[in-house]
């Protein structure tokens, strides 16, 4: 389901918040914007709410507090510290409390609501209307990997947004998470209840598409703007021990990467997705390729990975975080710390018979993962009745949990 669905939803009308500007197709990975297309595709009057009190007076009070976030910056750069700091400033509880504000300010000035789709929990709204939080990982979840900006926060900082996050998910309708690892969360490390945690999952701005694909020869795609986190350095690893067993495989490279000269290695650098030239020639790239391969050391969610899909792509990604969900039959998910595993998973879909048929589950599931469908998941969340009761209008469902791993991660 994807583009215009019909007017369902007419005479619905939500606030969605967000600290940032929603209709801005390149924020965020575009996923507020997809947000708010999903909405009105099906017909939804959309109020967009952005929640800070100005994008220069948060620079300007980051930069200002940056020096209060000290955390692993002995022994750096003084400029170095300072980036961190800033860094963490930008979420820590002094920004988080100047968009509590200026969002409820903004919030109430509305009037004719039937619900409040608030889009991030690091600030908090009060409404007797329905509100659903949608979020792809928690402040618990990020405590627990290293995210720079986590890492130097003060300890004051971090307890206040964990409690924070913790009044947000309570309070709301329904928590709807990116996937079942951040679902997990939400219950575990903060006591929501099961019944009010749910997976909608995430959309993507590719088309769904078929094109001609030719599966004899393995061609392998990675992108990733953080290349390190991402796993680079363990593709190409992999990678070249492949290519010693399979001399006709390539390995084509996006994002962040660092020089790199290897066999069957092509380089990219950035492609910027905001632009035509940019969005076509990334396509290019997926319907070329035989496999896409990310399997990073840690993953909220992997948006790509729909992307992936879209193009009729089988994906290799990573056990930590939320990428299970996103892949599902559609490829293999694999310990992101373990090379043989990237190699053997890497093997597998070197095969043409396997990767054509991974391939074609994986794009079998791709109508999961449209914004229209996520913004229906957004709206069965708030709960409404009368003309907008999700069941009546058969709106998609929620996403199936999957089984716990572990509660550590």
């Amino acid at each position: 389901m994807s583009g215009e669905v019909g007017g369902a939803l007419r005479g619905l009308r939500l606030a969605v918040l967000f600290p940032g500007d929603a209709t801005d197709p390149t924020v965020r990975s575009g996923t507020p914007y997809g947000v708010l297309q999903g909405l009105r595709g099906w017909g939804v009057d959309v109020v967009p709410v952005d929640v800070r009190p100005g994008a220069r007076a948060e620079r300007l009070a980051a930069a200002a507090l940056a020096p209060l976030h000290r955390g692993g910056g002995a022994g750096r750069p003084v400029r170095e510290r300072f980036r961190r700091g800033y860094s963490a400033a930008l979420v820590g509880s002094h920004l988080a409390a100047g968009r509590t504000l200026t969002g409820q300010r903004r919030l109430d000035r509305l009037e004719g609501l039937h619900g409040v789709v608030q889009l991030g929990g690091g600030y908090e709204v009060r409404t007797a209307l329905p509100r659903v939080v949608y979020d792809d990982m928690t402040v618990a979840q990020a405590l627990r990997y290293p995210y720079v900006n986590w890492e130097t926060m003060r300890r004051g900082d971090v307890e206040s947004r964990l409690a924070l996050q913790r009044r947000v998910y309570r309070s709301a309708t329904t928590c709807c998470m990116t996937s079942s690892w951040a679902a997990d969360s939400a219950e575990d490390d903060y006591g929501v209840p099961a019944e009010r945690v749910r997976v909608v999952g995430a959309g993507t701005h590719e088309p769904p598409r078929t094109p001609v694909r030719d599966f004899s020869t393995p061609r392998f795609l990675f992108v990733g703007l953080d290349f390190t986190r991402k796993n680079g350095p363990r593709v190409l690893e992999a990678f070249a021990r492949l290519r010693a067993e399979q001399p006709a495989a390539t390995l084509d490279v996006v994002g962040g990467h660092p020089p790199i000269s290897a066999p069957g290695v092509r380089t990219h650098g950035r492609i910027p997705r905001n632009e035509p030239a940019g969005r076509a020639r990334l396509q290019a790239l997926f319907d070329g390729a035989t496999c896409f391969v990310m399997p990073s050391l840690y993953e909220p969610a992997g948006v790509v990975f729909t992307e992936a899909a879209a193009a009729g792509l089988p994906s290799i990604g990573g056990s930590n975080g939320g990428s299970a969900d996103f892949i599902g039959d559609g490829g293999a998910v694999v310990d992101p710390t373990d090379t043989d595993a990237v190699l053997e998973a890497m093997r597998r879909f070197s095969d043409p018979v396997r990767a054509a048929e991974t391939g074609a589950r994986a794009a079998a599931r791709s109508p999961l993962f449209t914004w229209s469908s996520l913004a229906a998941r957004l709206v069965r969340g708030l709960e409404l009745g009368g003309p907008f009761t999700a069941d009546d209008l058969d709106l998609p469902g929620f996403l199936p949990r999957r089984p716990q791993a572990s509660h550590s991660g």
